[in-house]
């Protein structure tokens, strides 16, 4: 059965211009909100979907400009012989480069053939569905698919609420399990029959008053067909037909009245039972009603797990629970520029790639990615971010920022991947091992931004170093609430320092001792998990690293501007930033 190869659109809602080269499988669309995912599904619906017409408005034009028409353009391949007959379709039949991911409107042997089915709406709102070649239209020719044709390829579409799919209503996925159709038949009207008679029989005792009222005026009036009339249901009322008959489960109960997660969790089955007759589907916002092990249940029943074959299954989703059951090779990324033009980008298949989607799915939901070098650099921003939230700054969320863990050596490739993919990136390190001349090359190649200490500090190292007296006297605060305070006494003892906090008040530290303690720190690994380390960043650095040591300061502030998209590097120079 036919499988998308190409969609192309022009000018439709927020969409001035889009191309979409699917895969046969599952193409989940991923990106930030409103950047034309569900736009995709939609337009799919609109061109292969049956129907006679469709209800458009000015706003469904890209800039609400009726001057230029919308134009949605499906290519299909994987033809029925049906769909290959050059009497019917021959002047319509164009070939499809897959290595190139073009489409030429001349077929050939070393093309696979393909048909063009072109949605066009203008400014009189009036839809118009035609096949399309250039060849065609220079000949001025048009033509449709036949109806019959047209019912085989339309896809199915699971949407927040599925209950419609569990009766024999015209688009049911029931309609598509068998050839077999629910008909009301003799049986439902006898039963509508034995409805109307039950019912009159009932209510001519509720409404004999009125019903000797009606008799005795329709003789004074001299309307015969008045005289002794029944309270029966009118026969237009209780006429049945295939949409009638409804699923209802072992008790009686409508299985309409299932949960939202249970009908699109069943539907999306029934839909993959169908697969025979319908070969594309489309789920929007498939995560929405769905705990995350029903989740994988219902990636798998739409073959997540199995290879591409003669299916295909376009999904949106903004859930990391979905990314992490998915493949990367699955996943595509839609991204609207400032002119509306979409693009939808492969994340890749390298192993590396399926690591990081693993690893850290949050971030693939997020324009711009900050990658850290551990849990220590994880918490700080964090609670940086709460500190300048709490003084009315935008938050990261706000900013499209998503924090991502590295997972120590491992940040330098994880942060190259999402540069390799076309995520704004930077990566937040310590300068305890420098970095490699391959390292380097690769975070090159992504355009990565890097934030560094100066070598050869940690970060532990980096903030006994800089910040003040006062602050450091916080650190040591938030070292003893986490580890203890005898701990902390053993880690400095071990290291040959012992704070006296009077004497640190009067006298300040020494270099020497300084360094002391940010060995300890990173050896007793006092802030080597989130919760202590955000709150170093919320009641420490935020707070105080303004007063700290040069060039502390300028490192934060460059942070936070790239956080802000002002960041260094903007320009194309995306040097390390060290102190």
């Amino acid at each position: 059965m036919a499988l998308i190869r190409l969609l192309e659109l022009e000018h439709f809602r927020g969409i001035a211009s889009g191309v979409l080269i699917p895969t046969p499988g599952i193409n989940a669309l991923i990106g930030p909100g409103d950047s034309g995912k569900s736009t995709l599904l939609d337009a799919i619906d609109l061109v292969l979907q049956p129907r006679r017409s469709a209800s458009f408005g000015d706003a469904d034009f890209h800039n609400l400009d009726v001057g230029k028409s919308i134009v949605i353009t499906v290519t299909l391949g994987n033809l029925p012989p049906t769909l290959l007959d050059l009497d019917a379709y021959g002047l319509f039949l164009r070939g499809w480069d897959a290595g190139l991911g073009g489409v030429f409107d001349e077929p050939a042997a070393t093309l696979e053939p393909v048909l063009s089915m072109r949605l066009t709406v203008t400014g009189d709102l009036e839809p118009k569905w035609s096949l399309y070649s250039q060849r065609a239209e220079a000949e001025g020719v048009a033509k449709d698919l036949p109806w019959s044709d047209r019912v085989a390829i339309a896809p199915t579409r699971l949407g927040a609420f599925a209950s419609h799919h569990f009766s024999w209503s015209p688009r049911s996925v029931l309609n598509r399990l068998s050839d077999q159709r629910a008909s009301a038949g003799q049986a439902l009207a006898d039963a509508a029959r034995q409805a109307r008679a039950a019912f009159g029989a009932q209510a001519g005792v509720q409404v004999a008053d009125t019903l000797k009222i009606v008799d005795e005026t329709a003789r004074d009036a001299g309307v015969p067909g008045g005289e002794g009339a029944l309270a029966l249901l009118d026969a237009h009322g209780v006429s049945f037909s295939g949409g009638a008959i409804a699923l209802h489960d072992a008790q009686g109960v409508p299985l309409r009245s299932l949960g939202v997660g249970s009908s699109r969790l069943l539907v999306a089955s029934l839909q993959a039972a169908a697969s025979d007759a319908a070969k594309i589907s489309l789920i929007d916002e498939l995560e929405h009603g769905l705990e995350p092990y029903r989740i994988s249940r219902l990636l798998h029943r739409l073959g997540s797990k199995t290879p591409p074959s003669d299916r295909q299954v376009f999904l949106t989703t903004h859930s990391a629970v979905v990314l992490r059951e998915l493949a990367a090779s699955q996943l595509w990324r839609v991204l609207r520029g400032p002119d509306g033009r979409v693009s939808a980008r492969g994340i890749g298949g390298e192993e590396e790639d399926q690591k990081t989607v693993r690893a850290n799915a949050e971030g693939f939901l997020a324009p711009n990615v900050l990658v850290c070098e551990g849990p220590t650099e994880i918490g700080m921003a964090r609670g940086l971010d709460l500190y300048w939230t709490g003084k009315g700054q935008a938050s990261l969320a706000y900013l499209g920022v998503a924090v991502c863990d590295g997972n120590g050596s491992n940040m330098f490739e994880r942060a190259a991947c999402f540069g390799r993919m076309g995520y704004r990136t930077a990566l937040w390190r310590d300068s305890d091992v420098p970095l490699t001349t391959a390292q380097q090359t690769r975070l090159d190649e992504g355009g990565v931004t890097q934030f560094a200490w100066a070598a050869p500090y940690s970060t532990e190292q980096q903030l006994f170093h800089a910040l003040s007296e006062e602050a450091i006297l916080a650190l040591l605060d938030i070292a003893e609430e986490f580890n203890g305070a005898d701990s902390v006494a053993q880690h400095c003892k071990n290291h040959g320092v012992t704070v006296d906090r009077d004497v640190v008040v009067s006298l300040g530290l020494s270099a020497s001792e300084r360094d002391a303690l940010g060995r300890a720190a990173g050896k007793g690994k006092w802030f080597k998990w989130i919760e202590p380390a955000e709150k170093v960043g919320r009641t420490v650095l935020g707070p105080y690293f303004e007063k700290g040591a040069a060039p502390l300061p300028k490192v934060l502030a460059d942070l936070r501007a790239w956080m802000m998209h002002d960041a260094p590097g903007a320009d194309g120079e995306d040097n390390p930033v060290v102190i």
